[in-house]
């Protein structure tokens, strides 16, 4: 009877640490999705219980190992074999999330024009945050890997960080902050094509697109406080700020590290393996998606933004053949939709006039006054994401639209009535 139980013991310990070896490796390995379906739920939980996932497979593999070895519990081919897939699946997914994708919130090197002009290409788009005279910009194959880049002392005074989503082509300016407590960030997932952090202090999931904790809601007053983000190529980011800074990411030497060597290389090609079929063709890496809406191709770059409940996406080419300008309402705040060809540049601005504005340049000088730039810009993200994260979204607007609920997702595939 002894024997028995030490032999069912073996068994129920194996059989628990290779489930839970399976619900880490499929809901938080990432890449994992591109095989296999993972629901959101599953990944919230799992995000928010990976220490509790860890354990569990390690000890119960460990435990069933032990009796084994102690009481020649179980078959010793299938113990091995499930073992070293456990310890596999384990290890995969926390490597990956944690050396090869560790995140540079308060670790990112940034380099002046003159270093930075032989990495980076005069044509290249890149992601601009300023503050108070201080410039980065953030090239999308730079900052695609550690998907957070920051400082210990901030951009001009301010803790501000960039936070990035190759799936999203999102880059996004935050002030890692919630209820004035500094967040410690971790990238943990994707989901719905968009990036999820995580707060480690609370151990709750974060989407990009919100900068709201899980637990709080999309529409929650408690969120990070989003920074004026925008786009450029990379000659227009030298002309306007001659003296700003570059992110660049670069791998170490085999001399200095040959193990980072070795990861970031494999990490590397890994990114653009998977990230240049996605960029250049209309076929989703992963079909994690909840929301289509073929207003326009599923990968046209939008420039997307909301005042409260009320969001509206603009494309490059419709603000170029409104002659550059649009005066528009959203949320009830007057907009100034511009795009500067000297600069190359998208800028969206609050008007506070309390009239229409009939020029604008890129550093929001007007006929009306100074205009500060929109915070909640998403500038020249995908389509698909964008709408899939804000489905009541508006399409080009001009003029004014009366917005009944907000809430309720686009049901046509035509542009919303414009007022």
């Amino acid at each position: 009877m002894e024997q028995l139980i030490f032999e069912g013991l073996h068994w129920l310990t194996l059989a628990v640490a290779t489930y839970f070896s399976f619900i880490y490796f499929r809901d938080l390995g990432d890449i994992t999705q591109a095989l296999l379906s993972v629901e959101r739920k599953n990944m919230l939980y799992a995000i928010r219980n990976e220490n509790r996932l860890i354990a569990i497979a390690l000890a119960g593999t460990a435990m069933a190992g032990l009796l084994h070895h102690w009481q020649g519990s179980g078959i010793g081919w299938i113990y091995y074999t499930l073992a070293s897939v456990n310890v596999l699946m384990v290890c995969f997914v926390w490597g990956w999330l944690h050396i090869g994708l560790r995140n540079q919130q308060n670790s990112a090197t940034f380099y002046p024009i003159a270093e930075a002009d032989n990495w980076v290409r005069p044509e290249e788009s890149v992601v601009v945050i300023d503050n108070n005279g201080e410039a980065r910009a953030h090239p999308d194959y730079h900052i695609k890997r550690p998907h957070l880049a920051g400082t210990p002392e901030g951009l001009g005074g301010e803790n501000v960080i960039i936070t990035y989503c190759a799936m999203t082509h999102l880059g996004h300016g935050f002030k890692p902050e919630i209820d004035n407590q500094k967040l410690d960030l971790e990238v943990l997932a994707q989901h719905g094509n968009n990036l999820i952090m995580k707060d480690m202090g609370t151990g709750e999931p974060i989407q990009q697109v919100y900068g709201t904790r899980e637990c709080d809601g999309r529409f929650s007053e408690k969120k990070m406080q989003e920074w004026p983000t925008y786009r450029m190529p990379y000659r227009a980011f030298k002309k306007a700020f001659p003296n700003g800074q570059v992110f660049i990411n670069k791998i170490p030497k085999f001399s200095q590290n040959p193990f980072l060597w070795l990861v970031d290389t494999v990490v590397e090609q890994i990114f653009i393996w998977g990230l240049l079929p996605h960029d250049r063709t209309e076929k989703l890496l992963f079909e994690t998606m909840d929301v289509e809406d073929d207003r326009l191709r599923r990968k046209e770059y939008v420039w997307g933004f909301n005042v409260g409940r009320d969001s509206v996406a603009y494309t490059e080419q419709f603000i170029r053949d409104n002659n550059n300008l649009i005066n528009v309402t959203l949320g009830g705040r007057d907009i100034v939709v511009a795009y500067d060809p000297e600069f190359e540049s998208v800028g969206i601005y609050y008007n506070n006039s309390g009239k229409p504005v009939s020029r604008a340049n890129f550093w929001g000088d007007s006929d009306q006054g100074k205009l500060p730039r929109v915070e909640t810009v998403k500038a020249g993200l995908y389509w698909c994401v964008w709408v899939n994260y804000f489905p009541e979204t508006d399409l080009n607007r001009i003029g004014t639209v009366e917005i009944e609920n907000t809430a309720a997702p686009a049901t046509t595939t035509e542009p919303a009535s414009i007022a």
